[in-house]
């Protein structure tokens, strides 16, 4: 039973699956240009001004609706691109089709992330259109996402206005997750003298040995394994790719190894840095021939919205009474962190709210027969635009 008394208006269905067939038609894997000049062209259609910004191969789209008396700012984000389709006889349909069968429609991006980006964009519409909604909103729909780049995000960030509270478009039904673990990227590069192994004056520098006793340094650090509330799967440290050398009989005169660190909230890129450089000097005062180079490729910092957050709070209750008013199992929804970063990572710099994922229900992503609920869809609307009207009312 709803216990609310904002009841949501009717959910434009039709209008939602449509578009999200159109999008998943739109190949988005190496430029994000003719997907962009869609949502543009829809975002007219309903009467918003938008803007593409950005490179002209990888633009991105914004989108901001000021309300005269608005006490509230609404962030909806959602990225353009996917990942590639894969070995395209795997997929029972085509990738590109938007084929429906039963309650799933498949496709690729259908999930992640074009779902969410249609029914951002008709949430939007019928927030604005409602007059119990009191807010303004800020739409954007980022590039370079699936690539790791998310150079999309950082040029939004340079449009975005202080929002009150940033919603992504992951889909995630049973869950809520307000967080996500950060991560920092390194490059390892170690340098010794080549030389021909079969030589016997020769001996050269072999630059992965030197990699190898590095590598076996860092792991004595102990940078994985650390846990915080929400966190309990812990932070990760990972030597992902080695390469180095140039033939079998040939001393490697260099190797490179890269390094993925996975963060919780107060691990502090920085201050890894610092550790690891501090670890491989003691190798090079120990070894006057071992010489290396550290390069930081990224890192975004991890982040947890506070679970008492009256939108988070909001929501958590709104999204389990919908799933029961549309016939799914009532259940608590629980507020949980993602392993994986994303671009709510980058967002988190501006100190807002954000909620990483809550969304439709759907599977196969990043492989073949990707696929979206369509039964969801109405209770996510219905969630998302009762709790922000509330919210923005009076964030009760």
């Amino acid at each position: 039973m709803l216990t609310h008394s904002r009841q949501p208006p009717q959910v434009p269905f039709q209008e939602i699956t449509e578009f999200i067939q159109q999008l998943v038609s739109i190949p988005s894997v190496e430029s994000e240009q003719a997907i962009a000049t869609c949502i543009a062209q829809k975002l007219t259609e309903l009467g918003f001004e938008s803007y593409l910004i950005g490179e002209s191969e990888h633009p991105s789209v914004i989108c901001h609706h000021q309300a005269a008396t608005a006490t509230k700012t609404i962030w909806l984000q959602s990225h353009l691109d996917t990942a590639p389709v894969g070995d395209r006889s795997q997929w029972q349909h085509d990738p590109f089709a938007g084929a429906i069968v039963g309650d799933r429609i498949y496709g690729r991006g259908v999930a992640d992330s074009k779902g969410a980006i249609a029914l951002f964009i008709y949430l939007a519409k019928a927030l604005r259109d409602s007059p119990e909604f009191n807010g303004s909103l800020f739409l954007g729909f980022d590039a370079q996402e699936e690539s790791g780049s998310f150079s999309g995000i950082r040029e939004i960030l340079h449009h975005a206005p202080k929002a009150d509270v940033c919603i992504l478009g992951y889909q995630s039904f049973d869950k809520i997750a307000i967080g996500a673990r950060g991560w920092l990227r390194l490059k390892l590069t170690t340098y010794g003298k080549a030389a021909h192994t079969g030589s016997r004056s020769k001996k050269g520098r072999n630059a992965v040995h030197a990699l190898i006793r590095a590598c076996s340094a860092l792991l004595t650090l102990q940078l994985e394994g650390q846990t915080e509330p929400f966190f309990e799967f812990g932070s990760t440290f990972n030597i992902a790719q080695i390469n180095g050398g140039e033939a079998i009989n040939v001393v490697p005169d260099k190797a490179e190894a890269l390094i993925d660190i996975r963060l919780l909230p107060p691990q502090q890129a920085q201050s890894i840095v610092q550790t690891i450089e501090k670890e491989l000097r003691n190798l090079q005062r120990s070894d006057s021939d071992f010489q290396y180079a550290l390069e930081v490729l990224q890192s975004e910092p991890a982040y947890l919205t506070d679970p008492g957050h009256p939108f988070v709070q909001i929501l958590q209750k709104n999204a389990a009474q919908y799933r029961e008013a549309s016939g799914n199992e009532i259940q608590d929804l629980a507020l949980v962190a993602n392993g994986a970063g994303s671009v709510g990572n980058v967002v988190s710099r501006l100190g807002i709210p954000i909620i990483n994922a809550y969304g439709c229900e759907s599977g196969n992503v990043h492989a073949p027969n990707e696929w979206l609920n369509l039964r969801t869809i109405e209770p996510v609307f219905q969630s998302y635009w009762a709790s922000l009207v509330q919210f923005c009312l009076n964030g009760e």
